[in-house]
């Protein structure tokens, strides 16, 4: 049974009570529990950092330039967390803000950087030729290794929190 009061903006359905969004009271705002933001920002950072594996793996072997693959690294890192903000945001509609982007994106951008520096050593034990090289270092010993890796996990934290501000900027003019 569905029953309104005009003045708290309320509606009852089955003893519930739902608030419009037209409400102005911050007491009673619907808040976006950050457990519920960080699961779903460790998932999509998981999954984002397969993905940027997948590419990365298949361009190295197709490629192998290391200009090409920062390239194409920060390509697939915009692409990933732009989707994720947006999808972010389109799912919580009004009761997204800023703060939930950037909260979304660090935990996405810790998650992927420290995959990514993990699926590096990982591949190193696999196939040597195959793992990701920075500009400086090409992966030969364990130190190097670690040293490229902990290049390759500051580079995504630095770039994907920069393209975080750039991408929450330009949903801040829609």
């Amino acid at each position: 049974m569905i029953q309104t009061n005009k003045k708290t903006h309320a509606i009852g359905i089955e003893e519930n009570k739902y608030k419009h969004l037209r409400t102005i009271n911050p007491n009673d705002k619907v808040s976006i529990e950050n457990s519920s933001i960080a699961n779903e920002a460790f998932l999509f950072g998981i999954l984002g950092a397969l993905g940027m594996v997948m590419l990365l793996v298949t361009a190295q072997v197709m490629i192998g330039n290391a200009i090409v693959l920062k390239l194409l690294k920060f390509i697939a890192l915009f692409a990933v967390l732009g989707y994720g903000i947006n999808a972010q945001g389109t799912d919580n509609q009004n009761n997204y803000n800023f703060k939930n982007g950037i909260q979304f994106s660090v935990i996405s951008t810790v998650t992927i950087a420290i995959s990514l520096a993990l699926i590096n050593i990982l591949i190193f034990w696999i196939l040597p030729n195959v793992a990701f090289d920075t500009l400086s270092t090409q992966a030969d010993s364990i130190r190097q290794l670690v040293l490229s890796s902990r290049i390759f996990f500051l580079e995504t934290l630095v770039f994907g929190m920069i393209i975080t501000f750039i991408i929450l900027r330009g949903n801040k003019t829609k």
